[in-house]
């Protein structure tokens, strides 16, 4: 470590402390600081926050880094990104709901009974009701005959 001059160890620190420093001058700081016995007085702090820098978190080796950015590049490459078919099916049910045509109101459905049969079709139905109308008011005893017809259990 006594390659490393202290000049040198301070530009290093002004690159650490503007977020500028590699991975190599970092772990240069941090042999110097923790190997150099004679350390400058304005030195001597910055070996103090490196002393618990070390304590709180290992930095990892610049070999471990690079295996580290290979595996991530590899990895990356091989993932299918999710959001273009998010985007489709998205759009694919806007499209469904909207180019849908739209449903109409049922009309109330005619159903009568006749002869204890039912019947769905209106205008049958109408045709078979007009016809025991006029049955009805043909025979001139006509309230004799809603009577019956009504009131019959």
């Amino acid at each position: 470590m006594n390659k490393v001059t202290s000049e040198y160890v301070r530009v290093l620190l002004d690159r650490y402390m503007d977020g500028e420093s590699s991975q190599e001058e970092l772990k240069l700081l941090k042999d110097y600081f923790c190997y150099t016995q004679d350390l400058p007085k304005d030195l001597i702090p910055y070996a103090q926050m490196f002393t618990i820098l070390d304590e709180r978190q290992q930095t990892p080796s610049v070999e471990a880094l690079d295996r580290f950015s290979e595996v991530q590049a590899t990895t990356t490459s091989r993932r299918i990104p999710l959001w273009p078919f998010i985007a489709a099916a998205c759009i694919a049910a806007f499209a469904v709901i909207l180019l849908a045509p739209p449903q109409q109101k049922e009309e109330s459905m005619a159903v009568a009974y006749v002869d204890g049969k039912m019947l769905n079709d209106k205008t049958l139905a109408m045709q078979i009701g007009q016809e025991a109308l006029q049955e009805i008011f043909s025979n001139g005893n006509e309230e004799q005959q809603l009577h019956e017809l009504f009131n019959t259990p």
